[in-house]
């Protein structure tokens, strides 16, 4: 156990030498609650079906500005007496009138490890690929009273995907690591200007530059109802790093609030609760910092829903006896 833990914390420290962000992947504000869609290892982690969605409005205000919709996943089961888990990812981004879109499917393998469980995962999928997600630019459009909106490079292309990721889980802890990318796709971008049909010598060859993700949690009991939650999330590529420290609290099991720094963007603040067990939850980004200090912060919904395992068991029906008298 020691060993793991190791090298978890060696790999953070790889992850905060970079200083600036631009990154492809999208920074969900309440990550803890869709976590399978960076890290494919914790899949099949709780009891039960697990079902999530998220939606996220980034930089509302500016003109074409990205809307992202995600959904995971995941159930464990059993083969040869080893615990494994499979899930499933679909997410969408929308900018503008281009958006990409990805599927993919996930397989996770669990074992005992000291006190908690210690999960190694995999994900392969295919991107759809209609804008470069990595190359955004703000403009003004004339044409709307100088309305500040987002421009980006145009492509269209399928690309293979593949992530990879390990995690344990203990009663308190959390941690996990995860690449994201690992084949790192190459496609063509090319400017609106330019003519889609054939790729012309104005287009640039880009790729979907590798991500890597550091997630650990820690669950303090203070007094019954109150649990305290502290967060720290590392998402970087090879030479750029965004770092989030997270608060929430959570009282009665049933609601929860906190916020949470973002490391040169800003601040976040949530709220949800759970309700006839279907969780809800709500975020805002104010920007202090960067693209969206010119908008009206981001705004991220998320729905989740668990089914238990036992819950598709047959009830036996007590039987009748016929006595013949």
């Amino acid at each position: 156990m020691s060993n793991t833990k190791t090298i978890l914390f060696t790999l953070l420290l790889l992850l905060c030498k970079a200083a600036a962000w631009a990154q492809w992947d999208v920074s969900l504000a309440q990550h803890w609650s869709i976590e399978g869609y960076y890290n494919p290892s914790v899949a099949g982690a709780t009891e039960g079906i697990r079902i999530s969605g998220a939606y996220q409005h980034r930089w509302s205000g500016i003109k074409g500005s990205p809307k992202t919709a995600i959904v995971t996943a995941d159930t464990p089961f059993r083969f040869i007496s080893k615990r494994h888990g499979m899930g499933m990812v679909v997410g969408t981004e929308i900018m503008g009138p281009k958006n990409n879109s990805l599927l993919a499917a996930q397989y996770a393998y669990r074992q005992k490890v000291g006190s908690g469980y210690l999960s190694a995962g995999i994900q392969a999928g295919i991107y759809q690929l209609a804008f470069d997600a990595g190359n955004l630019t703000l403009a003004n459009d004339s044409v709307a009273n100088n309305t500040v909106m987002i421009r980006t490079n145009f492509t269209d292309r399928s690309v293979f995907d593949f992530n990879a990721g390990l995690s344990w889980k203990g009663r308190h802890f959390f941690a996990g690591i995860s690449v994201m990318h690992l084949t790192s796709p190459w496609f063509y971008a090319q400017s609106d200007s330019t003519p889609v049909a054939v790729a012309s010598p104005d287009s640039i060859r880009r790729h979907i530059p590798r991500s890597y993700n550091f997630m650990a949690s820690y669950n303090i009991s203070l007094f019954y109802p109150l649990d305290i939650q502290p967060m720290i999330w590392v998402q970087g590529t090879n030479a750029t790093t965004q770092i989030r420290a997270t608060m929430r609290a959570i009282f009665r099991q049933k609601y929860s609030g906190g916020a949470s720094w973002v490391k040169n963007d800003g601040y976040v603040f949530f709220a949800g609760a759970l309700i006839r067990g279907v969780e809800i939850g709500y975020a805002y980004s104010l920007h202090t910092q960067g693209i969206g200090k010119q908008g009206n912060g981001s705004h991220e919904i998320y729905i989740g829903y668990r089914i238990p395992i036992d819950a598709f068991d047959k009830k036996s029906t007590p039987g009748k006896s016929i006595r013949l008298l």
